[in-house]
Order: C-alpha cells, then structure tokens, then sequence
C-alpha cells in the first residue's frame, strides 16, 4: 500500500512539475553586449548634456580646471576618507544630487568651487555655483535657462527587449 501511494505520489508529483515546465515561458532578457552598449549610450548621452548645459549657461568649464565627479564618484570618495556618517562636506555636496533630471548630476569640482550640472525634465539647464566655506559646501549662485532637448535613443536590443517583455505580460 505505502508503494503504491509513493508511485501514484510520485506520478501525480512529476505530472505536475512537467506541466509547470512546459506552461512556463522563460522571462525576457537583456543580453550581456546589449547591458554593455547601453551603459556606453548612457556615457555618451550624459556626456552631450553635460556639454550642452555648459554651452547653454555660458559657462567657463573646462577638462584643466574642473574634475568632472558623479554621484557615485561622490560616495566613493566619502568612503575612501572614513565614510563618516556625519560629514559636512559630504553632505553639503551630496544634497544637490538628490534632483529630478534627464541624465545623471555631474559635478565639476577644483579646489574651494564647484559646479553641479543638470537638466530638468522639462529641458531647462541648471547650475548650481557652489563655494567650499568653512566645513561645508554653500550655493552662491543658481543659473536656469530652458535650452533645448537632447535625444536619448533606445537601442535596437533594448526594443526588442521591451516587445517581448510586453508581450509575455499580455499572455496572462
């Protein structure tokens, strides 16, 4: 009786995985290469809007002067001096970042200034003129200007990914 219980068991048990398996269509995915390429698009693309706030603004930026530093950049660095949790500096910087933008806040650095570049979804340029004074970072100056737009294309794998991504939704 217990064997024929643990092979109806196990039939019953095996019926089942099987149909799983077979109903079961396998999620859509991004390739390796197309991640790649889009990481590489996505330099391009912050690259271009970096290059237009600046002609935009008219402002004097330049590779010689300024180093360029992004968010990540930011906690990098903040980790590599000690990661203190309370740390002005830091966080005076920091604080910026957190903004609605098309792209990634950048911002361009020397010694005692700094300038936090972004654009708003609505396309207006944005400069945030920072000076270091004391133990933290203060704004000075903020330019604004609505400029134009800067294309951001999807990539060829990344449409087929969301067609197929549509699509296995609407099989539910």
């Amino acid at each position: 009786m217990k064997k024929t219980t643990a092979i109806i068991a196990g039939l019953f048990l095996s019926v089942c995985l099987y149909s799983i398996e077979v109903n079961a269509d396998e999620l859509p995915r991004l390739s390796p290469d197309c991640i790649e390429n889009m990481k590489n698009r996505d330099l391009t693309y912050n690259k271009a809007l970096m290059k237009d706030i600046i002609t935009g603004l008219e402002l004097d930026i330049d590779d010689r002067s300024f180093i360029e530093v992004t968010d990540k950049g930011l906690d990098a660095a903040n980790l590599i001096y000690g990661g203190k949790e309370i740390d002005e500096y830091y966080q005076s910087l920091h604080q910026h970042f957190i903004v609605a933008s098309r792209g990634k806040p950048t911002l361009f650095i020397k010694p005692s200034e700094a300038y936090l570049l972004y654009k708003q979804p609505d396309n207006t340029n944005v400069a945030v003129h920072l000076k270091l004074a004391d133990l933290k970072w203060e704004v000075i100056e903020k330019k604004k200007k609505e400029w134009n737009a800067v294309n951001y294309k999807l990539l060829k794998c990344e449409k087929e990914y969301l067609k197929e991504k549509q699509e296995y939704s609407n099989k539910d």
